[in-house]
């Protein structure tokens, strides 16, 4: 996995100076200067002993030091880099809801989500030089392992949903194993090989103290966490807002997908354009979501859901059986899956089964996903638990 603030964020400024020697008009201030107006006013001495007492309030599952690597890359990400770091807090509206529905889940801490953060900036069509690839940055051996499709088709490296799942089975592992959250991370990323030998060298369980013995990217590993709980949390302190780029910042909707369906398919009937498609679902490789019994997850906008619906129930043969009419004096609830919420919780808040919701949706499996919207049957509207 390569340098995070060398492969994720390019901090690259372009200044320019309009100047015109010939001209008798007061000189205004430049581009370059307004840029440097705003370096000083999102860092100095001042701000900077702010961001320490932040950083000691943040809710991180391991021991946090504030030290000069924390520093610069917070520095990088409120000064030279704020337009990337924009552009990063716009991607958190589509994959925190994917990264902490996983994670509760599996009962780890929801502060895991920062990690693809130091991984790729929240970008899913990262690519290292090593071969990883993804959100999680999942060589293809590794993606395997954990149940990943990888061929020409379809890599599911680049799929928020199984790519999410399958690092957070790993992420489990590797602290059933080492117990310590800082060991973990720094083990996603060298490796336990390593980080079992850096221990011994050490001869104890420390991070700061095992970290000497570590690859120097791996060093860097845990401070550039801290640093991305920390911009995640607090950048408006800094004068950033999240800045959304083609879907990012809509409202989003999950399906599962079992038949066989081509990008273009899917935007005729959705009305939702290829380009966004393909910038939301990189997964499919040629364009085509093949056939698969276990299903392909599609990230769609909502407003294009229901098209889509239409679409599905004609190919797959699997229409509305009339549920409307067996329940006359019922409400039809739209309902949106929210993070970590389990079949289960819907059905006890709603008062109905597991298996009448599986019946209402069609659904293959007994379980439900983050984002996924499905058709309730009430005897009374409830208001939804907000995420």
């Amino acid at each position: 996995m390569q340098n995070p603030l060398l492969m994720k964020f390019p901090w690259t400024i372009v200044a320019v100076l309009a100047v015109n020697s010939l001209s008798a008009t007061p000189k205004t201030e430049t581009p370059a200067s307004v840029e440097h107006a705003t370096f000083n006013s999102r860092w100095s001495a001042s701000i900077e002993s702010e961001v320490k007492e932040r950083i000691m309030r943040l809710n991180i599952p391991f021991k946090v030091r504030y030290d000069e690597e924390v520093s610069s890359t917070i520095k990088e990400y409120v000064t030279n880099g704020y337009r990337d770091t924009e552009l990063m807090l716009g991607r958190t509206s589509a994959y925190f809801p994917i990264f902490e529905h996983y994670l509760n889940v599996y009962g780890l801490p929801k502060e895991l989500r920062y990690l693809p953060i130091v991984e790729t900036g929240l970008n899913i069509k990262a690519y290292s030089g090593a071969g990883a690839a993804g959100l999680w940055q999942f060589i293809a051996p590794s993606a395997r392992m954990y149940g990943l499709e990888v061929n020409h088709t379809v890599d599911e490296r680049f799929d928020a949903y199984r790519a999410t799942e399958a690092a957070v089975s790993m992420l489990a592992r590797l602290h059933s194993h080492y117990k310590d959250w800082s060991l973990v991370l720094a083990a996603y990323n060298c490796g336990p090989a390593r980080v079992n030998a850096a221990i011994r060298e050490a001869g104890c369980r420390d991070f700061y103290t095992v970290a000497n013995y570590l690859p120097q990217e791996t060093q860097h590993y845990i401070p550039r966490f801290i640093a991305a709980a920390y911009i995640t949390n607090y950048h408006k302190h800094h004068g950033i807002s999240p800045r959304y780029k083609g879907a990012f910042g809509k409202p989003l909707r999950g399906v599962k997908l079992f038949e066989s369906y081509t990008i273009g398919e899917v935007a005729h009937a959705s009305g939702v354009p290829v380009e966004v498609l393909r910038q939301l679902n990189p997964a499919y490789r040629r364009s085509i979501i093949p056939a698969n019994e276990r299903g392909h997850y599609l990230l769609l906008p909502a407003s294009g859901l229901r098209g889509l619906k239409g679409l599905v129930s004609a190919r797959s043969g699997r229409f509305d059986h009339g549920h409307r009419l067996l329940y006359p004096n019922a409400f039809e609830l739209a309902y949106v899956v929210k993070p970590g919420e389990s079949i289960e919780e819907i059905a006890s808040r709603y008062n109905c089964t597991v298996q009448e919701i599986a019946a209402w949706n069609q659904l293959s499996e007994e379980e439900v996903f983050v984002n996924q919207e499905v058709t309730l049957y009430v005897a009374e509207l409830i208001a939804p638990i907000k995420p």
